[in-house]
């Protein structure tokens, strides 16, 4: 439908997909891809840093033969039902455009989606332009989009949108990579799943790649993809780099180190106008790319702050100076966080923060803080007022907290041996010290190791403990751990998840027995852990850890008798240990211990693992 009016020619379009809204979304919200597939031309964007925090968006493109400048406004969503988008040209054919697109439920439980956009002509060929072009132009597009996704989401096509270009590979490095693939001894089925990709996937998906989330793509375990990647990065068919997130918007705008001696502990994000540290387990992130041997890689942007590239974020709201208007909220089952460049601090937000008590709730932006103010009856349920009081615009963020499981943080992969044996290079720089803000900690030791050797010589209790390691590092592997080294009989582990180190813990008690049959007295193994934050750092060419976290839970493991395990308190009030306590025999001991280079006494808990 077209309808022009002397000032601004409105046009829109209406499609229908059996699909609910929340499957909907993730597909129609990737607004760089629907531009790609519409065959707009890739845009330059420039950041620079606006009044009170934030940055202004700037960007130019290719239209009509010509270079067309305009400012870009924050796009304003609310997952799953909407997104829209301001933009005020310095030059062309059109003054404005406002562009947006609403999903609302429709009966059957799928959704009707609406696709319009207002523009204000220049002059008289922007009208032309945007009545007898554009307007048309963007109807067909949205029929293919839209029949693409449905054909998507029913599992009949690959990609999620039609026309996306995808470059050819080349065929002979190809197939030297698969061979050498093959010669690894990847499973074929995964192999093949990877060729596949590798030769049909468009070139958008060609670079910054997720093995969690092709896993899940796949439906294949995700710890089997990431091997395969890793392994047909040595086989040349892909790249991996380190990039560093921005914990505002959690993308990166640098391009990412090839190596982690490359990585540097401080970044900055044009786009938030932040500057932060690298933080290993949850801002540094190991993404794939296709290597430019096989495939030509395109790095081009067509639309750089859209809802797609958030996935975080589920609602963007932008007030102008001094605005007050009535937003909807976005679903408040788990807390969410309240975000804003120009508000100093966060704040969670809750269900019980906006109850239905009869009283509405305004949210004020203030310059330090958000501040949640009850108000007379009238706001209807599930909305609230936005209020910006300052004298400059206000981009406030409702998101999800926890981070997706699709990121691969440089914890979670160097915490797993694979990689440590794959990559052995893979260190940090000797100049550098990177935050880890959670590492789990495991210290083993072995029970009389001393009078063993006294009593089996040497050479004999040299091989009970070579087999004790061996014990210890199939169960570190097992559960995707990464012995960081061993010292005499000891050793020192680290995993990036409470349960898999609990489980890894008591593979190693269950299976040490089994290790040296002929002994007449079967090893006692002492084991402590602990979580907390450390340093990771480079040690003679190694990744290591260092810090409080480190010596505490080094310290623990001298609470242990034999067979047993000590826990700091800390971890032993996380909800994994519920589950892992269920198949202890006898209760958990409290004891305060003063340990050395400690000041204060520390609880500890011994559980026996006989």
């Amino acid at each position: 439908m077209n309808r022009q009016s002397r000032r601004v020619i409105r046009f829109s379009s209406q499609h229908q997909i059996p699909f609910p809204r929340e499957a909907v979304w993730p597909v129609l919200s990737k607004t760089d891809w629907i531009n790609r597939s519409a065959g707009l031309p890739p845009v330059a964007y420039k950041v620079s840093p606006a009044d009170g925090g934030g940055g202004t968006v700037t960007a130019s493109a290719r239209l009509f033969g010509r270079e067309v400048r305009w400012r870009e406004s924050p796009f304003e969503w609310l997952e799953p039902e909407l997104y829209r988008v301001h933009r005020i040209f310095e030059n062309g054919p059109f003054k404005e455009a406002r562009m947006g697109m609403d999903l609302t439920e429709a009966p059957g439980g799928g959704t009707w989606v609406e696709v319009y956009a207002e523009v204000m002509p220049r002059n008289a060929v922007g009208r032309l332009v945007a009545s007898r072009l554009l307007g048309p132009k963007t109807g067909r597009d949205m029929v293919r989009i839209v029949a693409r996704a449905e054909e998507f989401l029913r599992g009949r096509a690959a990609v999620a949108m039609p026309r996306l270009p995808a470059r050819a590979p080349n065929e002979g490095a190809l197939r030297a990579g698969l061979r050498k693939l093959e010669a690894a001894g990847q499973p074929a089925e995964l192999a093949g799943r990877l060729e596949d990709f590798l030769r049909e996937a468009p070139d958008v998906e060609m670079t910054h790649i997720r093995p969690f989330a092709a896993a899940r793509r796949w439906a294949a375990d995700p710890w089997a993809v990431l091997r395969l990647f890793l392994e047909a990065t040595r086989c040349g068919l892909l790249d991996f780099s380190w990039e560093i997130l921005c914990p505002n918007c959690r993308s990166s705008r640098e391009v990412g180190a090839v190596s982690l001696s490359q990585l540097r502990k401080g970044s900055h994000c044009d786009v938030c106008a932040i500057k932060f540290d690298a933080e290993f387990d949850k801002s540094v992130e190991l993404k794939f790319a296709v290597n430019p041997a096989i495939r030509r890689q395109e790095r081009q942007t067509f639309c750089l702050i859209g809802p797609g590239g958030k996935p975080h974020v589920l609602s963007q709201i932008y007030l102008g100076a001094g605005e007050d208007r009535l937003g909807k909220l976005p679903d408040l089952r788990r807390a969410l966080r309240l975000r804003s460049p120009q508000v100093k601090e966060t704040r969670t937000i809750e269900a019980a923060d906006f109850s239905d008590d009869g009283e509405g709730r305004a949210v004020i932006c203030e310059s330090e803080r958000f501040v949640v103010r009850r108000e007379s009856a009238g706001t209807p349920r599930g909305f609230a007022r936005w209020v910006n009081p300052r004298p400059f615009p206000v981009m406030v963020c409702v998101e999800r907290v926890e981070w997706s499981d699709d990121v691969l943080t440089a914890a979670r992969v160097t915490n797993w041996q694979e990689f440590r044996d794959l990559f052995s290079n893979e260190v940090i720089s000797p100049s550098e010290q990177v935050t880890v803000g959670a590492q789990v900690v495991l210290f083993t030791d072995l029970c009389g190791s001393t009078a063993m050797y006294h009593g089996l010589g040497d050479a004999p209790a040299y091989v009970v403990v070579r087999n004790h390691f061996a014990v210890l590092m199939e169960a570190v592997r097992v559960h995707h751990g990464a012995v960081v080294k061993t010292i005499g009989d000891a050793v020192m582990a680290t995993f990036s998840r409470v349960d898999e180190a609990l489980a890894a813990v008591r593979r190693m008690h269950e299976r040490l027995g089994t290790a040296n049959p002929a002994l007449e007295e079967p090893l006692a193994l002492k084991s402590s852990l602990h979580v907390g934050p450390c340093l990771a750092v480079n040690a003679n060419d190694k990744l290591d850890y260092f810090g409080t976290t480190i010596n505490l839970a080094a310290r623990m493991v001298e609470c242990c008798r034999g067979r047993d395990l000590t826990v700091s308190d800390e971890l032993f009030h996380r909800p994994e240990m519920a589950e892992f306590l269920r198949g202890v025999a006898v209760a958990p001991e409290p004891s305060e211990v003063r340990f050395r280079g400690f000041d204060a006494p520390r609880r500890v808990w011994r559980i026996g693992m006989a």
